[in-house]
């Protein structure tokens, strides 16, 4: 009885073990790619970013390349507005998030939902205080 228990408890840390190196290592691959936020103006890369994640523009509409001018940044398309994201807990990562338009840097915290949707937030004050939108896989 105890034997399978041990078995059974020593693979659960191995897949934790596992999926904590693997996060570590880089982006998740259930994060990494293409992402448009909710209204469609903008198209996020996510990736590595040496040991934590990333976010750089690769698309906008002309509204929000304006607005994003209108902030203080002429060249939104390669700008980079999501970094320093570490893992925090399962499908949970922690970081700072740009907003162009408002230029300004937020903590933040992104929540991947599904496969296909991730809620990214910006906080006043660490993770309160905060503004969210889900994000679509593009």
């Amino acid at each position: 009885m105890i034997g399978p228990l041990l078995r059974r408890l020593a693979a659960g840390c191995l897949l934790l073990l596992a999926g904590t190196s693997a996060a570590s290592a880089g982006v998740p691959s259930e994060l990494a790619g293409l992402w448009r936020n909710p209204d469609g103006s903008v198209l996020v890369r996510i990736e590595p970013c040496g040991a934590e994640i990333c976010g750089t523009v690769v698309g906008a509409t002309p509204s929000a390349e304006a607005d994003a001018r209108d902030g203080g940044y002429p060249h939104l398309i390669g700008l980079r507005i999501l970094y320093n994201y570490r893992p925090q807990g399962i499908r949970h990562w922690v970081g700072r998030v740009l907003v162009p338009d408002l230029g300004h840097i937020f903590s933040s915290h992104i929540d991947l939902v599904d496969v296909n949707h991730a809620r990214v937030a910006g906080c006043l004050f660490r993770q309160h205080l905060c503004q969210a939108q889900t994000w679509q896989r593009a």
